[in-house]
């Protein structure tokens, strides 16, 4: 045997018992070729064996290869299927909408448009089709009072980043408010631009001629205060004579009164003092509304103002069963008011209390000093006020509803006249009351 032996067959020899040196006999060359056989069986059987490994290994590759196109093309499908719905969902979304509506991407081309942005502009739709933003532009821009203008303007706005919201008034009279931002990713990066377009021409005429009736309002108001505020001397004047004169007979009349006349004169004095009271009512508030009601401030003390107050309205609160009293401790501080205007305030007050509570009830008024000044509290047992009705209390001719359903007399104005006298003091006025268990209002005033 040769050095260039395969190292197999030398190892075959060597497992025979025969040299590589010398020429192997007939039984070892027999012996050779058996292993040699054996040795191709069990290298044809290590084929087989490989090619099954394979040819299984390829089945299952294969099988695997269909499972994830078949699962992949479902999961395809199912996210073609969401894409369209979101589609489908933002175009009706658009089309719902009054706004008009443009996006527009970072090389002007038109991403998304509804039909009212073409309605509101008078853009046709062959034109819209085109997607271009220029061409929409310059169709859109002969709608407006200066068309080049209005080109550079959208030139400008579309290469910066400002977000712009104003109004402009097209040539055939609409009102057109004008919402744009741009469209930005997360890391800042603009790629976009959004615009809204709305038709407000309606709401602006409206407001327009709120504008002028509350314009005419006003002025007739102030017309009217002018008026009543001039003529207070004028309307208080006969009043105080009525009055004054049918006093007069009363207690001096020449020839002794009849019942009736005695009873008809008492009417006529009685029936003028609460016109009076109104009229001066109606003439105080007309005054402050005008401006012409001037205050004489000065420091008032705060326990003589309610004594008084209380002393004053004692008797008509005794003649409806109506327990009235007065809790001041003799340090609380004076206020900066003006005397009459603050014996106003109280005797308003008082009265409506005295008025609204029934026979057996009681009304107190006291005074603290807390965080906001001096604070007046009138607190009675009445009838209580709804919560409905408090909203309403301040303002002029309001008359809150007795249980009964029956409306209490008077002109409405004394709260309302309350307020606007607290107002002038610098003051405020709040009310706490709960149904059918008394009410307190509370004035704070100033300390002086």
């Amino acid at each position: 045997m040769t050095e260039g032996t395969h190292p197999l067959l030398g190892r075959l020899l060597r497992k025979l018992g025969a040299s590589q040196a010398e020429v192997p006999s007939l039984e070892a060359w027999q012996g050779l070729l058996k292993l040699v056989g054996r040795t191709y069986q069990e290298a044809d059987q290590d084929r087989y064996t490989l090619e099954r490994s394979i040819e299984i290994s390829s089945r299952e590759m294969q099988g695997l290869y269909e499972a994830l196109k078949r699962q992949s093309e479902t999961e395809l499908a199912a996210e073609r299927q969401r894409v369209m719905q979101s589609l489908a969902i933002l175009r009706a979304t658009l089309e719902a909408t009054v706004d008009g509506i443009l996006v527009v991407d970072e090389k002007r081309r038109v991403v998304a448009a509804n039909k009212r942005i073409g309605e509101l502009l008078r853009i046709p739709e062959e034109v819209m089709e085109t997607r271009d933003h220029h061409t929409i532009v310059e169709h859109a821009s002969v709608r407006y009072p200066d068309p080049k203008a209005m080109i550079a303007e959208s030139e400008r706005l579309h290469a910066s980043r400002e977000i712009l919201h104003d109004e402009t008034t097209l040539k055939d009279g609409r009102t057109i408010d004008r919402y744009s931002a741009p469209v930005a990713l997360l890391d800042g990066n603009i790629v976009g631009r959004v615009t809204f377009l709305r038709d407000i021409s309606a709401e602006r005429n409206a407001h327009a001629q709120l504008e002028h009736a509350r314009i005419a309002a006003e002025a007739a108001s102030q017309a009217k205060s002018n008026f009543l505020a001039t003529m207070s001397h004028e309307l208080r004047t006969p009043l105080n004579a009525v009055i004054g004169l049918s006093d007069l007979l009363l207690l001096q009349g020449g020839d002794p009164l009849s019942g009736k006349q005695r009873e008809y004169l008492e009417g006529i004095v009685t029936s003028g003092r609460h016109l009076l009271s109104m009229v001066n009512d109606v003439l105080d508030l007309a005054k402050i509304e005008a401006g012409k009601q001037q205050l004489e401030i000065e420091p008032v003390g705060t326990q003589d103002a309610i004594e008084e107050a209380v002393h004053a309205l004692r008797p008509i609160a005794a003649s409806r069963g109506v327990a009235l009293e007065a809790q001041v401790a003799p340090e609380t501080p004076q206020v900066k008011a003006d005397p009459i205007r603050l014996r106003q305030i109280l005797y308003n007050l008082i009265s409506n209390a005295v008025k609204f509570t029934n026979a057996a009830g009681f009304v107190r008024v006291s005074a603290a000093v807390d965080g906001r000044g001096v604070a007046i509290r009138v607190s009675d047992t009445g009838i209580g006020i709804a919560p409905d009705d408090v909203k309403r209390l301040f303002r002029a001719f309001e008359q809150v509803n007795l249980p009964s359903g029956d409306r209490p007399g008077g002109t409405g104005l004394g709260l309302a006249l309350t307020k606007q006298l607290v107002d002038m003091h610098g003051g405020s006025i709040d009310v706490t009351s709960q149904l059918g268990h008394g009410t307190t209002f509370t004035v704070h005033l100033p300390v002086a």
